[in-house]
């Protein structure tokens, strides 16, 4: 952050300030207060700017510390002839600053910190009225009494600065960085500074040139442990290094146990000490369920506390918390793992038993790095099987599958209980899936161990083989597997699996009632099992995607907008998770605007995080919102890497994949080869017993203007019964029949479905087929509707779209698909290829749509329509 940086969050103090100096309401210029770094000289810059822009003169001084001793040393640089009478200084500053009259502008900076005499010639200059005045001072600080003066006899208008909001400082962010940070690092940020534009200014400073905090994909990220630079340290430590020992101890017991209760602050410290921190603004007590507790007035004052106090200091009061918070009991399972993370951190010895219930306390929390590192503590102090399985549950989840498939093969298997047993199989086999990407392995490790396992781990192996089925493209198989599972009689990794191969496997072949029922279940097992807890957040994707394929839209939009809530300020990869989630809803029900917010910053954190199942997911779900937007190229690039990196716990969603090539072949106007695409699609469900996917397949097929699969949407509609289904059926009937009347009612149900994009494209069919009926005041009607729906998923581009937009050119849908190809560059010879026909048939195709619109060769016809499109 280079500079002074943009002023923002200042509109209505400026215009405020700019009234008093202007002599609005009689006042002789303004006051600015406010805590440090807060903004305040920053604000009066912009003053002293606007004052000489307007052809003022300015004379600015600053008040410190070591001026503060020397008599009118703030002042010194007005005078024109230095002299030690300190009464003829007086007599030349005074008359100096009033030679120039009201047209002069005097500018003091950390005026709190003038002397006595300084402070005198400024009172005396404001009483005269001779100048403006432009004061900032520090709220809480002693100011001389003539300094105090200019505000509480009216003479200057005091503005009191609060720190920016949070939006305020994501703005100011975005602008200095010049583009937007993720969100879950600029909630970092925002944790540290808390609205201090120079706190602010310094941290982004520091981590941007040490590399912590860059950028991926024009989102800014930060990623490492914040270390306070001596920069930092110097800015805030002169204050806390006057204070008394007493003082001290305070502070840096809040610091290292913040939220400290204050009874135990009470009982380690000095009760006179911690009111003394409390009035200088250092701490503050909030009440908490009728508990008082301790924090620091700034989060950047314990981190240099922290930072500057000394290790062994630190240790030693960490210890002393730790003991005392062990007398109280827990009430909370962050209490357990606040007062472990203590403990790992002091003079204390390890204790195995509090750390491995503090490691499952995170992982409840879904903290988890710090799950992982708890539980390999507990494991290194002693702490047995449990401790090595709750640590290598972390290490998969955060995709270091290879670690984690370390600890799992060195665990002896012939001492373990059936349930840690069980519990080792599962996760091996889901690591080899999800992470590692070896399915024929993790098939492996099932097949192996169910030979002669005891009935819990072979009720727990067939748990594993039904999600193995499910992400297989096998969901009957998947169905019959999870029903045979009790999730009461197995560990609850185990029981997880069989809930999401039910909910995947549901969802894929309709029937949406049991994917709702199996999730709420799952749910359910999620808030008492600690160990479940971050394969919820799995199941929500699962059990979202399962919403949007029966049409249940409205459901899926609020499971993953609670989600989202739950997860954007969690520490690693499931905020991320969470704004994909939201991301998918948002593009399942067309709002295309708000699924690119997300899924971008989601795509970009899995990357930064190299997390190769996520990357796919979801990369599939950006690729057809960027197509869908008409963003053909960046769709298409995407595509290419989503084919080339395909992952196998992931194959239950190819249709999905070849839906995604489809929108982007109709992106670039390739719409026969978006429909045989598509139809490909539907062909991949067909071979997999996939109903609802092959339903969505067919739709999507009839948004690109194939209709060929009417009789099939009908017997969908009958076994199936979604929602989606029916409409679709509605839809490609209409089409069909080129129905205006139909298509409207159609709009309207996918519109009261909440899926906008097919609304938009339902609408705009119904325009063009009005207007082939030459019902023109119908035509116009349901094309304003469609564009007003187009407009609402945030630019959406679709063939009937397109077609409605450029339908006073008398083209056929041929000759716009090959004057498409021509757009994009390609010869006579590889259009003929790409559309199966001759290079005659294409020429002749060009030579009428040249005549029909007055263009001389195939570059004008293109520009036409280029700017008919953009």
């Amino acid at each position: 952050m280079a500079g002074e940086g943009p002023l923002i969050g200042r509109t209505e103090e400026l215009r405020l300030l700019e009234g008093a100096l202007d002599g609005t309401d009689g006042y002789r210029g303004c006051m600015i207060a406010g805590q440090a770094g807060v903004g305040k000289s920053r604000l009066a810059h912009e003053l002293v700017l606007r004052a000489m822009s307007a052809g003022l003169s300015v004379r600015s001084a600053v008040g410190t510390a070591s001026a503060r001793t020397v008599p009118l040393g703030a002042l010194a640089g007005w005078c024109d002839h230095p002299t030690s009478n300190p009464l003829q200084l007086i007599d030349q500053l005074v008359q100096s600053s009033t030679s120039e009259g009201s047209d002069e502008v005097l500018s003091i900076d950390d005026a709190h910190l003038l002397d006595d005499l300084s402070a005198f010639v400024i009172h005396h200059v404001a009483l005269r009225g001779t100048a403006r005045l432009i004061v900032t001072v520090r709220s809480g600080e002693p100011a001389p009494d003539a300094v105090t003066a200019l505000w509480k006899d009216g003479m200057l208008l005091r503005r009191d600065l609060q720190p920016l909001s949070r939006s305020e400082s994501d703005a100011l962010l975005a602008s200095v960085l010049g583009s937007p940070v993720a969100e879950k690092s600029a909630s970092q940020i925002w944790d540290l500074t808390r609205g201090n534009a120079l706190y602010l200014r310094h941290l982004v400073a520091q981590e941007v040139t040490s590399g912590r905090l860059r950028d991926c994909h024009g989102l800014w990220f930060w990623q490492e442990e914040f270390t306070v630079s001596d920069s930092i340290a110097d800015l805030l430590g002169e204050q806390i290094r006057r204070l008394p020992e007493a003082v001290r101890t305070v502070l840096d017991l809040v610091a290292v146990a913040e939220p400290l209760p204050v009874a135990v602050l009470s009982e380690l410290s000095d009760l006179d000490a911690v009111e003394e921190a409390e009035n200088r603004g250092l701490i503050r007590i909030d009440a908490e369920d009728r508990a008082r507790t301790a924090r620091m007035a700034h989060p950047l004052y314990g981190e240099v506390r922290r930072a500057r106090a000394g290790d062994t200091r630190l240790r030693r009061l960490r210890g002393r918390v730790v003991s005392a918070l062990a007398a109280r009991p827990p009430s909370e399972p962050e209490d357990v793992v606040r007062r472990a993370v203590l403990h790992a951190d002091s003079d204390l010895p390890i204790d195995p038993d509090l750390f491995l219930r503090a490691a499952r306390g995170a992982m409840a929390l879904l903290d988890l790095s710090l799950c992982e590192r708890l539980a390999h503590a507990s494991s290194l102090a002693g702490g047995g099987a449990e401790a090595d399985l709750c640590r290598a549950h972390a290490l998969l989840l955060l995709n270091r599958g290879t670690e984690a498939e370390d600890v799992l093969a060195a665990m002896p298997l012939e001492s373990l209980t059936d349930e840690r047993l069980a519990r080792v199989l599962t996760l091996r086999a889901t690591n080899m899936l999800w992470i590692l990407a070896r399915s024929e392995e993790s098939k492996r490790i099932v097949d192996n161990a169910l030979g002669d396992a005891p009935p819990t781990v072979a009720e727990s192996l067939r748990a594993v083989r039904a999600v193995q089925s499910a992400v297989a493209g096998d969901p009957l198989a998947a169905l019959e597997l999870g029903r045979d599972v009790d999730t009461t009689r197995v560990p609850a990794s185990a029981a997880m699996c069989a809930i999401w191969g039910t909910v995947i496997a549901a969802g894929d072949v309709g029937e949406s009632k049991l994917a709702s029922e199996t999730a709420s279940k799952g749910y359910r097992l999620a808030e008492s099992w600690q160990e479940a807890s971050y394969q919820r957040v799995g199941l929500v994707e699962f059990h979202v995607g399962a919403m949007l394929l029966a049409g249940e839209v409205a459901e899926a939009e609020a499971v993953a907008a609670r989600t989202y809530r739950e997860c954007i300020r969690l520490p690693g990869v499931t905020s991320a998770v969470g704004t994909a989630i939201a991301g998918m809803a948002a593009l399942g029900g067309g709002r295309l605007a708000l699924a690119l917010e997300h899924l971008e910053r989601a795509f970009a954190e899995f990357e930064s995080l190299d997390y190769p199942v996520l990357m796919y997911r979801y990369g599939i779900l950006l690729a057809q919102a960027l197509a869908m937007a008409g963003r053909s190229t960046a769709a298409t690039a995407l595509l290419s890497d989503v084919d080339r990196n395909r992952h196998p716990a992931f194959d239950f969603v190819d249709s999905e994949r070849l839906l995604a090539h489809a929108w982007s072949h109709a992106a670039s106007g390739e719409v026969s080869a978006a429909v045989a695409v598509a139809l490909r699609a539907a062909e991949y469900a067909v071979a997999h017993r996939q109903k609802a996917r092959e339903v969505m397949c067919l739709q999507v097929a009839v948004q690109l203007g194939d209709t060929t699969g009417r009789g099939r949407l009908a017997r969908l509609a009958e076994s199936t019964g979604s929602r989606r289904a029916r409409i679709a059926v509605a839809f490609a009937s209409a089409v069909y029949d080129h129905d205006g009347e139909a298509l409207s009612s159609v709009a309207t149900q996918f519109e009261e479905m909440r899926d906008t994009a097919a609304a938009a494209d339902a609408a705009a069919r119904a325009a063009l087929a009005f207007a082939r009926a030459n019902l023109r005041g119908s035509s116009l009607t349901l094309g304003a509707r469609a564009q007003r729906l187009a407009r609402e998923c945030g630019g959406l581009t679709t063939p009937a779209l397109r077609e409605m937009a450029d339908r006073d050119l008398p083209l056929t849908p041929r000759e716009r698909e090959v004057i498409s190809m021509v757009m994009q560059g390609l010869t006579n010879r590889q259009i003929a290829e790409a559309l199966t026909m001759s290079v005659r048939t294409v020429e002749g195709h060009l030579y009428r749509a040249q005549a029909k619109t007055g263009t001389h060769d195939r570059h004008e016809l293109a520009a036409l329509l280029r700017e008919q499109w953009h």
